[in-house]
């Protein structure tokens, strides 16, 4: 079993995303994650910055953490629209069941 934190983040500002995905990107050094570690930078539908992330650890306090930050830092910086959830991943295991939501924040 995996430990995922997956979001979906779109920001005022380009320096509030890039301060956001560089964020992530730091507190992931050293962790031991499976698979594609995905922290990405774009346009939102309406033209506004965003970062997604996508990311599997191998330990469950790791992806705790990530998930508080991520939650943590939509209330502290102005999200115009954002989403974090975190949920047990089985793409590590043959027979995958599908994976279980455990917490999710919208704002």
């Amino acid at each position: 079993m995996k430990y995922c934190v997956q979001a979906d983040l779109r920001f005022e500002t380009p320096a509030k995303n890039d301060q956001m995905s560089q964020t992530v990107k730091d507190k992931l050094v050293g962790k031991l994650t499976w698979g594609l570690v995905n922290v990405s930078q774009g346009l939102s539908d309406d033209g506004k910055p965003s970062t997604g992330v996508t990311v599997r650890f191998d330990k469950e306090a790791d992806m705790n953490e990530l998930y508080a930050l991520i939650k943590d830092r939509m209330v502290q910086l102005p999200v115009l629209k954002g989403r974090v959830s975190k949920h047990l991943c089985f793409h590590d295991k043959e027979n995958r069941p599908p994976c279980v939501i455990q917490e999710e924040y919208v704002k």
